[in-house]
């Protein structure tokens, strides 16, 4: 629904029911205590992302990036699956050199939690990047706590004109960083939307209407971000709900200007039918 006031567009948040979240106990940041905010980026805060999901092999090594959705569920890209590679989704993840330990009343307290089944978009095109979206099914439900927590999925479509108005958008990962490695603490970059002409010509390939285009001048997501999410912090109800925008895709070699997402609600029904048929 849009409003015009002198010249501006205003998108309005649908009514709020029932049904907007696929998990209603979603995006929900604990007080952050007083500690110390990807290439270019900056730490993120202690408590900002709950949500994220540190994918890596049995032996040790780190994949990609990705979501926890439900207490079972963990959305990522389907270009993180490798073959005969198992996958373990660490959850509760901050800080890769430092051990568990309680700032206040948040404590940093991680779960190993092991991948039973991943399920990648049957559509999935590795030389495109069309359809680069899965999910991995945990073995056990996972309990929420102050750093253990979903990011909101959107499943409503009247919301859609809300989402695409969202700019900039965060995105967070342990990927490459300015000293070229992989980043021990999680790090944050907020990303302007791009027209796709913008990825078409630093990425090298075209857009589907499924991906969006998205970085700035100065930082980028990286090698080691791919699969983890990109989104905003919206108003709902009294509160502030973080909600998934993007997953990140794929950058050029430098990892400058630009990335490309893939649109998460123009994959809903395919997430809710993995969810729904796999609960």
């Amino acid at each position: 629904m849009n409003v015009v006031v002198v010249g501006l567009t205003f998108f309005l948040l649908p009514l709020l029911g029932s049904t907007q979240f696929l998990d209603m106990a979603c995006g929900i940041r604990a007080h952050s205590p007083s500690v110390p905010r990807v290439k270019n980026g900056t730490v993120a805060s202690l408590t900002s992302s709950p949500w994220m999901a540190f994918l890596h092999s049995t032996d040790g090594r780190f994949i990609c990036g990705g979501s926890l959705i439900t207490n079972r569920l963990v959305l990522t890209a389907a270009h993180c699956f490798l073959d005969r590679t198992e996958l373990v989704a660490r959850l509760g993840e901050y800080d890769r050199e430092e051990y568990e330990m309680c700032h206040d009343s948040y404590c940093t307290y991680r779960i190993e939690a092991m991948v039973e089944r991943g399920f990648r978009h049957r559509h999935y095109n590795p030389m495109t990047m069309a359809y680069d979206i899965a999910i991995l099914r945990l073995y056990r439900k996972v309990q929420y706590t102050d750093n253990i927590r979903p990011i909101c999925i959107v499943i409503d479509p009247r919301w859609r004109k809300y989402i695409d108005s969202l700019d900039p958008l965060t995105g967070t990962g342990w990927g490459k960083t300015e000293s070229e490695g992989d980043s021990a603490k999680l790090r944050t970059v907020d990303l302007a939307r791009k027209h796709p002409e913008v990825c078409r010509r630093y990425a090298t390939l075209s857009l589907t209407a499924n991906q969006f285009c998205a970085g700035n001048e100065r930082s980028n997501l990286c090698n080691g971000d791919s699969g983890g999410p990109v989104g905003a912090l919206i108003p709902y109800g009294k509160s502030k709900r973080f909600v998934q925008v993007g997953i990140a895709s794929f950058t050029n070699t430098q990892c400058v200007m630009v990335s490309v997402f893939t649109d998460v609600m123009s994959y809903v029904d395919w997430i809710l039918a993995v969810h729904n048929y796999h609960k």
